[in-house]
């Protein structure tokens, strides 16, 4: 007798502080978000292994990324299937919030229907006048909206060269920019259906390089119409957050139990890493 099989999609989160990226490296003996999470629902009997159970995730983070907002879906047997069930397998610095149970070939990465990413911009004493440099950022964003070919703007690496195959045309559908009351970080806010590896990084240096008046807005119009050809520097990883992945006719439920014991544990995070950054301030 078969054993009825579900969809199941799940939201997660997590600090990539300690790990290798999101995607399991299977030819390196390296910690991975997705490794940790294969392993916890393999001990809870939900899963046996990535193919059979056809699993599927929004988005492969790069090494240091976090994410708030996640999403992987599985078919698994397990009718007992909940997010804080799962946290008792992970790490500290990895979480599920939210499930959902979804057509049966809802697919993670395929049905996504936007992602947005959120850059923590630190502002250095190079930025001696904010609000000059917002605007000439916020004129050069500009250029970034619509479809474009960002082969100036990613890393292309093994078989994704251009070709008939691998596309590099993607549609930016979001670009905000905004400066914490504090004045400590700018926040640069991107949305698309999709991005190529270190997209966003690589746009959020361009743009930073517009507001210190490195360059200016008409150098990301040639980059993006590939009249000059640039490798560009992406700013550092720890800065990146995955902040949202959307679908269509797809509804989450939170775990509140995990949400609640989620936060403390963040909460414990901050204290500590503000109390470090305050004492840096001192040594410097």
């Amino acid at each position: 007798m078969n054993e009825r099989r579900e969809r199941i999609a799940l939201k997660m989160g997590y600090l990539g502080t300690n790990y290798h990226g999101f995607q399991i490296q299977p030819h390196y003996e390296v910690p991975t978000i997705e490794g940790e999470l294969f392993e916890a629902l393999k001990k809870l009997a939900i899963i046996e292994n990535r193919k059979a159970a056809n699993y599927s995730a929004a988005g492969r983070t790069d090494k240091g990324v976090h994410a708030l907002s996640q999403v992987v879906s599985f078919d698994t047997t397990n009718p007992n299937v909940t997010p804080r069930m799962i946290n008792s397998m992970l790490p500290d610095d990895i979480w599920i919030y939210a499930l959902a149970k979804p057509h049966s070939g809802f697919n993670a990465r395929k049905d996504a229907i936007s992602r947005e990413y959120r850059y923590f911009l630190f502002l250095s004493d190079e930025f001696s006048d904010l609000d000059a440099a917002l605007t000439r950022m916020r004129e050069a964003s500009e250029w970034f909206i619509g479809s474009h070919d960002f082969s100036n703007f990613s890393q292309l690496h093994g078989c994704a060269r251009k070709t008939e195959s691998y596309s590099t045309i993607r549609e930016i559908k979001r670009i905000e920019i905004n400066k914490e009351k504090k004045n400590s970080f700018i926040i640069i806010d991107i949305e698309a259906s999709g991005f190529l590896r270190k997209m966003v990084r690589k746009i959020v240096s361009a743009l930073s390089a517009v507001g210190y008046g490195i360059k200016d807005k008409g150098w990301i119009g040639d980059l993006l119409q590939q009249r000059v050809k640039e490798q560009i520097e992406p700013v550092p990883a720890f800065g990146l957050l995955l902040k949202n992945v959307s679908y269509r006719g797809v509804r989450f439920l939170e775990d509140e139990y995990a949400k609640r014991r989620i936060t403390e544990r963040l909460k414990k995070d901050l204290y500590f890493h503000a109390t470090i950054a305050r004492m840096l301030r001192d040594m410097v």
